[in-house]
Formats: C-alpha cells, sequence, structure tokens
C-alpha cells in the first residue's frame, strides 16, 4: 500500500509571526543605529564650531584696519561663502558664515549652513577694535530664561538636525536680533530644541590679540 507523502512547511500564519518577529528585530536594530549617528553629528559639529571660533580669532589676528587695529569678518549675505562689506563695513550683522573666507566646510553636519552674527563694531575694517569696543550680543539659558553670557563680539548657531525649528528658543536663534539661546537638546514637542550654539567670548578673544601685539 502506498501512503500519501505529507508536504511539511510554514502556514501563512506562521510565516506572519516570523515577518512580525523579524521586523521587531531590525527596528530595535535601527532605532539605536539611528540615535548613534545623530550622536556622532552633533559632536562632530560641536568641534567643527570650536574651529569655526578659532579661525575668527585667526581672522582678526591676520587683518588690520586702516589704524591697525583687528577686525573679525562680515557675515556672507547672499551664499557664496564670502564676507559682503560696503566701504569697510558689514552689510548685515547677521546672516550666512562667510566659509569660503575663513577656509572652511560650507555647513554643518545636516547640510544646514551656519548662522553668525557679529557684533557691528568688532567688524569695522575701518576702525577695528580696542580693548574698549561695545559688545551687543548675549546667550540665554531659554527663551526669556537666564544670562549665561553677555557682551559677545560674535556667536555662531547650527540649525541641528531639524532645521528652523518653531519652538520658541530655536526662534530666538534665528530672528536676527542680538539673542540668542543655548540649552540642553529636547524632543518635547513644541519646545522641541536641538541647535548647537558657540560664541566668542571678548575675554579670549583680547587675550589671544594682547599675546600677539595686536592690541596694548
Amino acid at each position: 500500500m502506498t501512503y500519501p507523502i505529507k508536504q511539511q512547511g510554514f502556514s501563512l500564519i506562521e510565516m506572519a509571526v516570523v515577518l512580525v518577529i523579524v521586523g521587531l528585530l531590525v527596528t530595535g536594530l535601527l532605532l539605536p543605529l539611528s540615535a548613534q549617528i545623530d550622536q556622532r553629528n552633533y559632536n562632530e559639529t560641536q568641534r567643527e564650531l570650536a574651529d569655526i571660533r578659532e579661525a575668527l580669532v585667526g581672522f582678526a589676528l591676520s587683518n588690520a584696519a586702516a589704524n591697525g587695529n583687528p577686525y573679525l569678518p562680515c557675515p556672507d549675505t547672499n551664499a557664496d561663502g564670502f564676507e559682503d562689506r560696503l566701504a569697510g563695513v558689514c552689510t548685515n550683522v547677521v546672516a550666512g558664515l562667510p566659509w569660503a573666507t575663513l577656509g572652511l566646510g560650507r555647513a554643518d553636519r545636516w547640510s544646514n549652513p551656519y548662522i553668525y552674527r557679529v557684533t557691528l563694531a568688532f567688524a569695522n575694517s575701518n576702525t577695528g577694535f580696542d580693548l574698549g569696543t561695545a559688545k551687543d550680543i548675549q546667550v540665554l539659558s531659554a527663551a526669556g530664561g537666564a544670562v549665561i553670557a553677555a557682551n559677545l563680539p560674535a556667536i555662531v548657531v547650527s540649525k541641528g538636525k531639524t532645521g528652523p525649528g518653531v519652538g520658541a528658543s530655536e526662534v530666538e536663534n534665528s530672528d536676527g536680533d542680538t539673542i540668542f539661546v543655548d540649552r540642553t537638546p529636547t524632543n518635547a514637542g513644541a519646545n522641541a530644541y536641538d541647535d548647537v550654539v558657540v560664541w566668542l567670548p571678548s575675554a579670549i578673544l583680547f587675550n589671544r590679540m594682547v599675546t600677539a601685539g595686536r592690541l596694548p
């Protein structure tokens, strides 16, 4: 007598269960990987901002106004990478970073252009700046929060992974005034914040100029 041979295999239900399990495993692996990439980009952008601050100091060390005083670069207002000034004065005090003038990359790790603001008197190539030049930029702990840095010659902002944000703190870094925010990154809805900020303190700038003999 010949017996029928049973075909062994997975049922549709079993296949569906396997696919669900595989999907969960893949998702579990991708989420940590995505977080690692975000953290790496954040760290590298911080390092790039530190290089930018050093480049701003280097520019001041290498450029002398008509009276011999050092001066900082103007912002790039037309996105060509070069500073924009007219008759020695910046055409705008806040715009893009003059990355080509400084010999740096054009954008952050998320391909967003940096925002650069400078105190106008510090970027005047006719008079330059000295130890008594007034500064007008300040940094808060949040929109409307406590002052954590004041009287700054210049500041640079990366808009982070999300780019222009809608939260009050992110808007403060994009509204073109003299007030900026530096706070811990958060994904809290309307208060989400992932900007990366670096500023040039006058104490560091002045110390480097005095040490190099550029200021008395």
